[in-house]
């Protein structure tokens, strides 16, 4: 059935259409939606399995709380032109290409959130991949943002408002595109070397890996090779990724690599790969010292690394 005909249903009762207009404005528990509702418990619990049984909703588990939202951007879309009608024409085709990663970086370093978070949803809706909208879209348009701050076209507090904006919007893209529930019994540790304050690489990684249905343990920026170390040791994942955005952190990369090859035994008990601009650019003394590949786009990971693991826990092997 159509997703406005499927709303239009929905809305005509009251308490759904409370419970829909509450949830446009972002996930929410139940307790939440029956202190903004003033509806019972019992009522609301039964409107939210239905709504997700017909697939308006979907939900997600954060610690011990169950949190509802919208299922994807075009569901917000149709809800929202149906509470709030527009004589909007056709949405256009939307093309992500140069001109695209320009006008985005431009909304971004002018804090204009709503028209980039207007592109991430335009995108979505024409089912571009997620993998994709980062890399061509968010890795294209900071790495533009980098060259107009390095010519002083934007000075640090646009480059940083901007980086802010992008990391939303990655959760966003995350959010939508996630898999219900882990496919996957493997876990994957993901973090940044020593020195490297770069995160945001190592954040797409994390995003694609649990977009396909991996537990993703994420470290963050500038990890020290010791807490590293401990992290791998205590979580025993399957497969541990390690970003390098700098060569002038190349030294501690390559010091992380190898403690990971020692911590792991001569029975590899996990799976290292490397990845990031500087590594990308230099693979070989990565490989040199104990990683099992290097990945250079997070298609790679998506679609080559994590399925050859998938088929018979093979480590991959190589530049990718």
């Amino acid at each position: 059935m159509d997703i406005v005909m499927l709303l239009l249903r929905e809305i005509s009762e009251v308490s759904k259409r409370t419970i829909l207009a509450e949830l446009k404005s972002g996930p929410r528990n139940v307790t939440e939606l029956v202190l903004a509702s003033g509806l019972k418990q019992p009522n609301v619990s039964n409107h939210l399995a239905k709504m997700r049984a017909k697939g308006i909703i979907r939900s997600h588990k954060v610690g011990r709380q169950v949190y509802y939202s919208l299922a994807g951007p075009d569901v917000e879309t149709a809800l929202t032109n149906l509470l709030s009608p527009q004589d909007a024409a056709d949405e256009p085709e939307i093309i992500l290409d140069r001109t695209l990663v320009k006008k985005f970086a431009r909304a971004a370093c002018a804090a204009n959130e709503a028209e980039c978070t207007q592109i991430v949803d335009a995108l979505l809706r024409a089912q571009e991949e997620p993998e994709t909208i980062y890399e061509q879209l968010f890795a294209e348009s900071m790495a533009l943002i980098g060259e107009w701050w390095m010519v002083e076209a934007i000075d640090e507090g646009q480059e940083h408002l901007a980086s802010a904006i992008v990391e939303r919007l990655m959760a966003r893209v995350s959010h939508f595109s996630t898999v219900a529930g882990l496919t996957s019994n493997n876990t994957a540790l993901v973090g940044c070397c020593a020195g490297n304050w770069h995160s945001i690489g190592a954040r797409m990684v994390a995003d694609v890996m649990r977009m396909a249905g991996w537990r993703v343990m994420y470290l963050g920026a500038n990890v020290p090779t010791e807490a590293f170390i401990k992290a791998a040791k205590e979580h025993a994942p399957e497969m541990v990724m390690v970003s390098c955005a700098t060569g002038e952190t190349m030294t501690e990369c390559l010091e992380l690599i190898e403690r990971l090859d020692d911590c792991r035994g001569a029975e590899k008990q996990f799976s290292i790969g490397v990845g990031g601009r500087a590594v990308t650019e230099s693979p070989q003394p990565c490989l040199d010292a104990g990683a099992d590949f290097v990945a250079t786009h997070l298609r790679a990971i998506r679609h080559m690394v994590l399925p050859e693991y998938e088929r018979g826990g093979a480590f991959p092997s190589g530049v990718f």
